[in-house]
């Protein structure tokens, strides 16, 4: 495993602008266009699973509490694989052809999918049927687990450099943006169909969901063999003296503990993590503490409604329009302040008077949370070294989740423990609550964590950075001699 490939690339922080033309240019390449449509069918696969799989298990129950119960457990067991295999994922990534690891990872989805209504037209206990949708789901889990780091980490191999955040904005857009919409529309239209016997839409929408990973897994094995290409091989299994290889168990754990020390001894990687967890933490706090957020400025569920998609839409708007308008910034360096914008719009979350201010607050907390996360990601894609790349992709999708996950249930916890009171200034009436408070708090940290980054993987150190963005915006090169970092 080598840290070479780290900076090494005297422009490594700054690539070229991914606006539409870019794109197109991203989708010529045939062996990423062949990548992309499998991301669409597995990306709407894993969608119409969350909704279909939760949805079939409650309506094997009768009553609200029940039916809230099978809803809720099945919803928080697929949340479970990223803290049970997290780490280990990235290590199959690195370690195996990457697209034979995406073909039998579609593949037992395929069965795993299939078998959830089929077990329920046989068995006759909803508790069983329950049980087993939770346990298939699960595993089905588990392999996404290990597809997604394979996946992201053969991406950087099918284009040039300078295509790549093109391509993960491209991916990202995708995956939570548009097949999102997609999978919604076609559970909603399964409804529409016949239901002879006991066939319901979620049956419908289970069967379907298992032919996409079908033929996500056709579409690898036979059209897509530059997936397992790779700049770095990894390497053999060690022999001992006598001439016997190591037993492969103790492989994987070297692997996985070498991972974990290039992670936290590598600037950069330390830098992109740090940021990221501190980005989707802050996200997380917003997320966790809108309902009663929503409360504070007098507001009910449909102003959590709004709140929650002003998040969301800011963070497409992000991904989408982030590139185009930092234009020839450092990518570095916009990742970085993209966590501090995150921070100071929580802080302004944290003081808004009225829904229209809050509102704002929430689209640019979203907006600031999904362009660290492509900046992030492209730097993870353009200067990691291939070798360890799965490892490290599958340590920050892991970490997301879970700290994503923990904001969210720590925070409404927290909050719902605090009072609410009135502050009168002048002629406006502020709620000051728990929730202000906390977010007040979160948005400090954010700043201090954007600050914390920076120092981590700023790679052009001595060069004021208001001249870089008032440079990077009117697209003028960065002419300015930086020292160099790794």
């Amino acid at each position: 495993m080598s840290t070479s490939s780290v900076g090494e690339n005297k422009k490594s922080g700054t690539v070229q602008g991914s606006g539409l033309a870019e794109i197109v240019d991203a989708l010529k390449v045939g062996p990423f266009r062949r990548l992309f449509l499998v991301l669409g069918l597995s990306a709407l696969g894993d969608w119409l699973g969350l909704l279909a799989g939760a949805a079939f298990a409650s309506s094997q129950v009768s009553g609200a509490t029940a039916k809230g119960a099978a809803f809720g457990s099945v919803i928080a067991v697929q949340l479970l694989p990223a803290f049970i295999l997290g780490p280990l994922s990235g290590v199959i990534a690195d370690r195996f052809d990457r697209r034979y690891t995406m073909v039998v990872s579609d593949i037992i989805r395929f069965v795993l999918f299939a078998s959830i209504p089929i077990v329920g037209f046989i068995v006759d206990s909803s508790v069983k049927v329950v049980t087993w949708a939770a346990i298939a789901l699960f595993l089905a889990q588990c392999a996404a687990q290990i597809w997604t780091p394979a996946k992201e980490a053969a991406v950087p191999n099918l284009l040039p450099r300078s295509r790549l955040e093109a391509a993960n904005q491209l991916t990202l857009a995708t995956t939570y943006g548009i097949t999102p919409i997609f999978a919604a529309l076609i559970f909603s239209g399964m409804a529409r169909l016949p239901r002879p016997g006991n066939v319901g839409p979620a049956d419908y929408a289970l069967l379907f969901d298992a032919l996409t990973f079908l033929a996500s897994a056709i579409v690898v094995q036979f059209f897509a063999k530059e997936m397992s290409g790779r700049t770095a091989r990894p390497p053999k299994q060690p022999v001992d003296e006598e001439g016997h290889h190591h037993v492969p168990g103790r492989g994987v754990m070297r692997d996985l503990v070498d991972g974990g020390k290039f992670i936290a001894k590598t600037r950069l990687v330390r830098g992109i993590v740090v940021g990221v967890l501190g980005a989707f933490a802050g996200a997380g706090v917003v997320i966790g503490t809108a309902n009663f957020y929503a409360g504070a400025l007098g507001g009910g569920e449909a102003t959590f409604g709004i709140l929650f998609a002003a998040i969301f839409a800011g963070f497409g708007v992000g991904i989408a329009g982030g590139p185009a308008l930092v234009g020839t910034l450092s990518r570095r360096r916009w990742f970085a302040l993209s966590i501090m914008l995150a921070g100071v719009a929580v802080i302004g979350l944290s003081a808004a008077p009225r829904l229209s201010l809050a509102i704002l607050g929430a689209a640019i907390t979203g907006a600031a949370s999904g362009m660290a996360f492509l900046s992030g990601l492209t730097l993870v894609g353009g200067d990691i070294s291939d070798d360890v790349r799965g490892r490290v992709v599958a340590f920050i999708q892991s970490a997301v989740r879970i700290t994503l996950l923990l904001a969210i249930a720590l925070s409404s916890v927290i909050v719902g423990l605090g009072a609410s009171r009135e502050l009168h200034i002048g002629g406006l009436e502020v709620h000051l609550s728990t929730t202000r408070l906390l977010l007040f708090v979160v948005g400090v940290a954010g700043i201090g964590v954007g600050i914390l980054s920076f120092r981590q993987i700023d790679d052009r150190p001595g060069v004021p950075v208001w001249r870089d963005i008032v440079r990077g915006v009117r697209r003028r090169p960065l002419s300015d001699t930086a020292k160099k970092r790794p």
